[in-house]
C-alpha cells in the first residue's frame, strides 16, 4: 500500500515502530559483531562464521528497515544516539565466554520476534503489505537465528 493511502496518525504509527525495529536490530548488529570479533572457546571458527552471517543479513535488514522509513515519508535515524535512545536492547557486561554470548545473543534473537509481532499486527490492520511483508522476513530470519544458537546450548532438563 502506498503512503497516500495510508492516513498520516497511522504513517506515524508504524514508522515509528520501524524505527523502534531498527534502532534493535542495529544494535543487535553491533553486539553481534563485537561477539564475532571476540569469540573464544572450543567452537570459535564455528560461531565465528555463524556470527559472520548472522550480521551481514542484519546490516541489510538495517538498510531495507530504514528505505521503508522513508518511503512512508518519514526520517530514518541514523546515529548511534538515535539508536541508543529508541533501543529497547543495553549493551553487554565487558567481558563474557563463549556460552553466555550464545545465550545471550539467542534471548535476543527470541525478544526481536516478539518485537515484530507487535509491528505486523499494526501493519496488518492497517492494511500496509508492504511493511507486514519486510516484518515478516524478520520474524523468519530472528526465529531462525535464535534456533541456531539455541541448538549449540546444554539441553535444558
Amino acid at each position: 500500500m502506498s503512503k497516500k493511502t495510508l492516513d498520516e496518525k497511522t504513517i506515524d504509527q508504524i514508522s515509528s515502530k520501524l524505527a523502534h525495529l531498527l534502532a534493535d536490530t542495529f544494535v543487535l548488529y553491533v553486539k553481534t559483531l563485537n561477539f564475532h570479533w571476540n569469540m573464544m572457546g572450543p567452537h570459535f571458527y564455528m560461531f565465528h562464521k555463524l556470527l559472520q552471517e548472522q550480521y551481514e543479513e542484519m546490516a541489510e535488514a538495517c538498510d531495507d528497515l530504514a528505505e521503508r522509513i522513508r518511503q512512508l515519508g518519514k526520517r530514518a535515524p541514523g546515529s548511534m544516539g538515535e539508536f541508543l535512545q529508541l533501543s529497547c536492547l543495553k549493551e553487554s557486561p565487558a567481558i563474557l565466554d563463549q556460552t553466555a554470548m550464545i545465550q545471550e545473543l539467542e534471548a535476543i534473537h527470541e525478544e526481536m520476534v516478539e518485537h515484530c509481532h507487535g509491528l505486523i499486527q499494526l501493519a496488518d490492520t492497517s492494511l500496509d503489505q508492504g511493511t507486514s511483508d519486510l516484518v515478516v522476513e524478520r520474524i523468519r530470519f530472528h526465529s531462525k537465528q535464535a534456533w541456531l544458537l539455541r541448538s549449540h546450548l546444554e539441553p535444558k532438563t
